[in-house]
């Protein structure tokens, strides 16, 4: 009853903007059908004593023979799991043991790719660290250097007078 209000709209749109009188015809017993079954599940909702969503409830209900819901859930679980292996092809034994010894040395591979990828990186840092800290080494001229900053100035007098002309 829920999806029916919004199938029959679409139906009778359709219905409405059809030329052909077959299909117009087919859209129209469409709708019927689709209100009468409708109609039947509201009626048949009505008589329930238990909401579907109760299972529990309904579960005390079944007979003693019948598997219990984890059961029938393991069970279609179960079945499921045969289907999937029954779809997939045979593989022998040495294909599968070709595939096992592939993948580890895939494995190895990829390891061994990372390993000459920090030893890479590190020989760049440390060749890097070596160029700049010579480079500061010949630079003896910079300890020769005087300081452009004048000893004696009072810094805090010239902000005090600049805050105060902005404001």
């Amino acid at each position: 009853p829920e999806f029916t209000v919004r199938i029959c709209q679409r139906l009778r749109k359709y219905a409405k903007q059809t030329k052909n009188g077959k299909y117009r015809a087919y859209a129209k017993g469409c709708i019927e059908l689709c209100e009468n079954n409708s109609k039947f599940a509201v009626l048949a909702r009505t008589k329930l004593h238990e909401a579907p969503k109760d299972i529990k409830r309904l579960e005390v209900l079944k007979p003693n023979n019948a598997p219990t819901m984890g059961e029938r859930y393991e069970m279609a679980i179960a079945k499921e799991r045969r289907l999937e292996a029954a779809a997939q092809p045979e593989v022998s034994s040495a294909a599968k043991k070709k595939a096992e010894v592939a993948r580890e040395q895939e494995i190895r591979n990829a390891e061994a790719r990372k390993k000459e990828l920090v030893q890479t990186n590190d020989k760049k840092k440390r060749k890097q660290r070596m160029e700049l800290n010579e480079g500061d080494l010949k630079n003896v001229m910079a300890l020769e250097e005087k300081d452009e900053v004048q000893e004696g100035v009072d810094w805090s007098a010239s902000e005090d007078e600049s805050s105060e002309e902005e404001d």
